[in-house]
């Protein structure tokens, strides 16, 4: 056959292969598609089972508060910059403060997190497989659905470092000087740092990898930093400012422990584990099996890339260390994402550079500032690397058989996760418990007006005191709302004997819609006392205390979750 009759067949064949590879690109999409809706339904699903929780309450209060307000309000308690705050503020002026209103803010803003993935995912140039692997995993994760589910910040911040990420890869990836580029990155990491103070973490990251690998990006990365830094000023002056007035951060985070080794492997365990994160201290820390199996299903393709990846730098680098000599010059050629396994390395860097600072940070601060919420910096990295390590196992009958290993897990743990119903968390007792002293007193108040004389209600205003700042908020916030606003006046009572409460949890500084009084207060002929215990025992404090005063039950209420009962109790001068 001659070369002409070869290259005909040759031309016949590309054309017979050429629409199998459109199914390819075709069946990968709609795989893509899929995941990114079931990415969504994981965030949506029973988004509002549980009601809000305290640091939740805060958000909602903040956005309660006029613009100036606002800042000084969230300025006093320091630890969370105000940019959350601020466009919670607009969603609820949009749509009110409903449940699921509230809800929708943090979920779709983590759904929203989707594309700045793929597009990282896209500028690594990872391939179709190890993006749909990554996915699968993001979308499973409990760690995520959780902060997704809740109305605070780590949804925004999600969103924010991962498009930081892309724009930062993009950056690296442009032969030129790409000024727009880098103005958008500026641009996203002043919303990301004033989402909050972890976004530091990912701007340092970058400085660090562009100093390590494209140190000609270095000068202007390092001039756009300094330019953060001055536009955080006005923020640093009011937390500067309010700390002064009372209160430093030790209330804050004082309880956070540094962390130590164990602090480490949990944080990768809760990367890897599927559609559970503990709710409150009483549920166990991981699902069954959940931190074995994530470790011998992502952890071992983990190891294994990262080893490939070592010994493959490492001869790169020699090569290039010879053509370096040979061409008497320095000059690159090829951008630091265009070199032998860069995305790795690139992942790498920001997934475990984000935690070390923050292991760092802990020890070398006055006060640990260690979180792993905070550290969902690092998990989209987290995520695509261990997506890439899945897809480069070798031989292709192991990651076959980890792919499959892999599906089956997750679908056996969301089979469960659908037909489990778990109990409420107990701080949404004090709802349905305030809901309930609430109809009591507006019955007592429709009985004197209607004539009986002395009526529990005559005076107007209910006294309602609570133990720990944690419940007094939380009834403060059920109660200070419709028709019942302004009829309790709820206060946190100190120094009761006998009775400690979680530091992790305070009144609002600045705030005096709850009083924070001593055990002197608690006087006068009725009053409602809301407090937890396992049961009712009038041997155990605070019963006792109030039975040595001379007060008796008139009305108790009470409901049980996680082990506990919570009591809301109205109590009558015998």
């Amino acid at each position: 056959m001659s070369s002409q009759d070869n290259s005909t067949a040759r031309k016949d064949e590309a054309k017979a292969a050429r629409p199998s590879a459109f199914i390819l690109p075709s069946s990968s999409f709609l795989l893509t598609a899929g995941l990114v809706c079931l990415y969504a339904a994981a965030r949506l699903w029973r988004l509002t089972s549980a009601c809000l929780w305290f640091d939740e309450i805060f958000g909602v209060h903040a956005a309660r508060h006029a613009w100036g307000g606002m800042w000084r309000f969230v300025a006093a308690d320091l630890i969370h910059p105000p940019l959350f705050y601020a466009l919670l503020k607009v969603w609820v002026a949009l749509g009110g403060e409903s449940l699921l209103w509230l809800r929708l803010f943090p979920a779709l803003t983590s759904i929203a997190a989707v594309v700045p993935l793929l597009l990282l995912a896209r500028e690594l140039r990872l391939g179709a497989r190890a993006r749909n692997v990554a996915l699968l995993v993001a979308a499973t994760n409990g760690y995520l659905i959780k902060y997704a589910q809740e109305v605070r910040m780590y949804g925004l911040l999600l969103l924010l470092t991962l498009t930081s990420l892309w724009l930062f890869a993009r950056l690296l990836n442009r032969a030129g000087r790409a000024r727009g580029l880098l103005f958008a990155l500026a641009l996203v990491n002043l919303l990301l740092v004033y989402t909050h103070y972890y976004g530091w973490l990912v701007v340092a990251c970058e400085v660090v990898f562009v100093a390590l690998k494209e140190r000609r990006r270095l000068g202007a990365l390092l001039l756009t930093a300094c330019g953060l830094a001055l536009a955080y000023v006005p923020w640093v002056a009011a937390c500067v400012s309010a700390s002064a007035r009372g209160g430093g951060l030790a209330q804050n985070i004082g309880w956070i422990q540094r962390p130590r080794a164990r602090d480490l492997v949990q944080l990768f365990a809760l990367f890897n584990e599927p559609f559970y994160f503990r709710q409150s201290s009483a549920d166990p820390l991981y699902a069954r099996g959940g931190a074995l199996f994530g470790l011998l299903i992502v952890g071992v393709p983990l190891a294994a890339l990262l080893v490939r990846a070592a010994r493959g730098l490492s001869a790169v680098g020699e090569a290039a260390l010879v053509e370096v000599e040979e061409r008497g010059d320095e000059r690159p050629r090829a951008s630091a994402l265009g070199r032998a396994d860069g995305a790795v390395a690139f992942l790498l860097v920001f997934t475990v550079l984000p935690v070390l600072l923050a292991f760092v940070a802990s020890y070398a601060l006055p006060q640990s500032v260690w979180g792993t919420r905070h550290l969902v910096v690092a998990y989209a990295p987290y995520a695509l690397l261990a997506g890439l390590a899945l897809e480069r196992l070798r031989p292709h009958w192991w990651r076959g058989a980890a792919l499959i290993l892999l599906c089956c897990w997750l679908g056996a743990v969301a089979a469960l996760t659908l037909v489990q119903r778990d109990a409420a968390p107990v701080w949404c007792a004090w709802e349905g418990l305030a809901a309930s002293a609430a109809r009591d007193e507006a019955r007592d108040a429709d009985v004197t007006d209607g004539g009986a004389v002395g009526g529990p209600g005559a005076t107007g205003v209910a006294d309602v005191y609570a133990f720990e700042d944690l419940v007094a908020y939380h009834l403060w916030f059920a109660l200070e709302r419709g028709r019942t606003a302004g009829r309790f006046r709820v206060a946190s009572v100190k120094g009761a004997p006998g009775l400690t409460e979680d530091p992790a949890y305070f009144i609002p500084r600045g705030f005096d819609g709850v009083a924070l009084l001593n055990t002197d207060a608690l006087r006068g002929e009725r009053f409602w006392l809301a407090f937890r215990d396992t049961n009712w025992d009038e041997s155990r404090q605070p019963l006792k205390l109030i039975d040595e005063r001379g007060y008796r039950a008139e009305r108790v209420y009470e409901t049980a979750a996680h082990g506990q009962r919570a009591f809301l109790v109205l109590f009558v001068r015998e």
